[in-house]
């Protein structure tokens, strides 16, 4: 029977939150621009060689790097989240909280971005209210990314190699 050590059991419950925030992040808000702004209706997003006639111009690689680089950053905050609470409701409390705190701002973000196509007079919140919120897209991709989130961690299942709640700590 091995013992992992108290060390070893925060970084993996670290590893696995920030895995499990930042790729369900990344994919919930790539799916929601591409399905608001790519599409036929308004088809904002342009392939990455095409050229720009007139700035602002929004590329494909320009909003998928944009989007690694939004769930790199979370999913350090993840996994800060992770090394802090390894196991048990306060870390899907905090965990979850940050998802959903993550997942709304950064529709703000995003649909700031596109003000210039449509007006430039709106206040902070505007451009979300007008061109991000739906009543029924924007709710049901929060709580499938959420679900996703907890599902995807491996330290809130019943796992065998997390049955021990009570890791030794290294003593050397």
């Amino acid at each position: 029977m091995s013992t992992r050590t108290f060390s070893d059991l925060r970084g993996r419950a670290a590893a696995s939150l920030a895995l499990a925030g930042g790729l369900t992040i990344f994919a919930v808000l790539l799916t929601h621009e591409l399905t608001v702004f790519g599409g036929a209706a308004l088809g904002l997003i342009r392939p990455g060689s095409a050229p720009c006639p007139a700035p602002p111009c929004l590329t494909m690689d320009m909003i998928v790097w944009g989007h690694v680089a939004k769930a790199i950053g979370a999913g350090l905050v993840f996994a800060v989240i992770g090394a802090i609470w390894t196991r048990g409701p306060l870390r899907l409390a905090i965990a979850g909280g940050f998802w959903v705190l993550q997942y709304l701002w950064s529709l703000v973000g995003i649909a700031s971005g596109y003000r210039a196509h449509f007006g430039s007079g709106w206040a902070w919140w505007e451009p979300f209210a007008e061109l991000l919120w739906h009543p029924v897209t924007t709710p049901g991709l929060m709580l499938a990314g959420l679900a996703a989130c907890l599902a995807l961690d491996p330290f809130e299942r019943a796992h065998p190699d997390n049955q021990n709640d009570n890791p030794q700590r290294e003593t050397s």
